[in-house]
């Protein structure tokens, strides 16, 4: 039966407790994982991932690439630092023994006549990064990350499914359903183009402008709830062995209720094929 992924985006980066309870209470919704973040803006960030280890190590697990800026400028501070963040991320996941890791393109606001001077970067560290994955054995995917509103868009639609062209065939896409939903993006005619190349997807639902990570089947966002079951159903039938992580903002509603719901519909259309 299908692994579905809790991220810890859920629980705030930092209440791993209610993270692993969540995981106990939808146990009957069948397996269940978690991605890990492996950076965030909590002083305690680093001691307090590294105390999960046992609490996680037992089950599948996914690691989530830092959060800081990928696409910089070659010899600068910021790419040291930028790299250190990412060693701790090898680091973990081969403590947590994660099946696969996401890493974001970039972070930075981009300007139109910046678009192919970062785009080649952007490319030449992924291209480092997946070189040092494949040294390492840890199965490497790329984010469409950046939504209009915040002026952060370095690939659209055809741009970002063009760029798996140009990377080796060991790194596989992962498609953020929200940040697609923000650009306007044609998610199904993405799912067809890059088929079995999708090794992941964060799934979320939003308003069609801002990144709100809102629950898939929550009503009155951009995709209904049955549009949402054709998406599954596009993913299920074009790219079966892709994980799927629920990336939900945390809030009072992240809770047994919603998940269990969220996860039942989500199995219902997947188990009829």
């Amino acid at each position: 039966m299908k692994t579905i992924y809790l991220s810890s985006f859920c629980v705030d980066f930092r209440r791993y407790e209610m993270l692993e309870q969540l995981l106990y209470d939808c146990a009957e919704e069948g397996p269940l994982g978690v991605e890990l973040a492996t950076s965030w803006k909590y002083p305690e960030f680093d001691e307090l991932l590294e105390a999960q280890i046992r609490r996680f190590r037992d089950i599948p697990v996914t690691i989530h690439a830092p959060f800081c800026e990928t696409c910089t400028k070659k010899g600068s501070a910021e790419e040291r630092f930028a790299w250190v963040q990412m060693e701790k991320a090898f680091r973990w996941y081969h403590l947590f023994g994660a099946g696969s890791m996401v890493m974001h393109t970039h972070s930075r606001a981009v300007r139109e006549e910046e678009i192919p001077t970062l785009r080649q970067r952007a490319e030449e560290v992924i291209l480092e990064t997946a070189e040092q994955c494949r040294r390492e054995g840890i199965r490497l995917t790329v984010e469409n990350v950046g939504h209009r509103a915040k002026g952060n868009v370095l690939y659209d639609q055809q741009a970002f499914i063009e760029l798996f062209d140009r990377l080796p065939n060991e790194v596989g896409a992962l498609i953020d359903t929200g940040h697609a939903m923000a650009n306007g993006w044609e998610i199904p005619a993405v799912i067809e183009a890059l088929g079995t190349r999708i090794r992941g997807y964060h799934l979320h639902n939003t308003d069609g402008v801002h990144d709100l990570h809102r629950p898939m089947y929550e009503p009155g966002w951009t995709h209904s709830p049955e549009q949402m079951d054709q998406l599954i159903a596009c993913i299920h039938r074009i790219s079966p062995e892709a994980d799927l992580i629920l990336e939900y903002a945390p809030g009072p509603h992240i809770c047994k209720a919603l998940l269990s719901g969220e996860l039942k519909r989500i199995r219902g259309i997947w188990d009829k094929g």
